[in-house]
């Protein structure tokens, strides 16, 4: 009876670590998820004044921050990017935060995050990036992939561009498929261990 007992508080245990641990930040690509980081070109640095938007429709129910790969360039510490969500159809800046470029990892994707905006899934949003401290040879600049998607309209400097923003939006809920995997691994060692245990007693 103890033994069958402990089986079980171990089983509920190790469900509710993998619920937990299956809240996770789910990427959504605005781009080609299959375009290769060789085939991402630069947009260049946008001077003040001049703006990079991307439009898109949100497939989750919120949206947390966003995934951005950007590279710096030159001396770009006190440079501000300012990263805003604008809702499509009523024009309305609905979220907006600034981040120094002393806080942009070079060449990689960096997590910016926002307040929670809910009530997303089905509407269509813009996404607009811009810079103030910026110079001739500093400042911030991102990368796109001119491969084709179904999101909207990406514009650079005012001009409309082929391709996506490479971009993800951050949505931080429950994974099943994290989940899923998790529960199976630590069954999977639970039920070995104990095969090594009937094995050694």
């Amino acid at each position: 009876m103890k033994k069958r007992l402990g089986i079980i508080i171990l089983g509920v245990g190790m469900l509710i670590f993998a619920y937990f641990y299956a809240h996770i930040d789910k990427n959504t690509y605005l781009y080609d998820r299959n375009t290769d980081s060789a085939e991402l070109i630069g947009t260049g640095i946008p001077d003040e004044g001049e703006e990079i938007t991307q439009s898109f429709i949100s497939v989750e129910d919120s949206i947390d921050g966003i995934n951005l790969k950007a590279t710096v360039i030159g001396e770009a510490e006190n440079v501000g990017l300012e990263y805003s969500l604008i809702d499509e159809k009523s024009g309305e800046v609905v979220r907006t935060e600034t981040v120094l470029g002393a806080e942009i990892k070079n060449n990689k994707f960096n997590v910016l995050r926002f307040q929670t905006l809910s009530g997303t899934k089905g509407k269509k949003y813009i996404l607009k990036l811009s810079e103030s401290g910026t110079g001739e040879n500093a400042g911030i600049s991102f990368y796109l992939s001119e491969r084709e998607s179904v999101q909207g309209k990406l514009e650079v400097k005012g001009q409309e561009i082929k391709g996506n923003l490479a971009v993800r939006t951050l949505t931080h809920r429950f994974d099943l498929e994290t989940f899923v995997v998790l529960a199976g691994i630590l069954a999977f060692i639970a039920g070995f261990m104990n095969v090594l245990y009937r094995m050694f007693r």
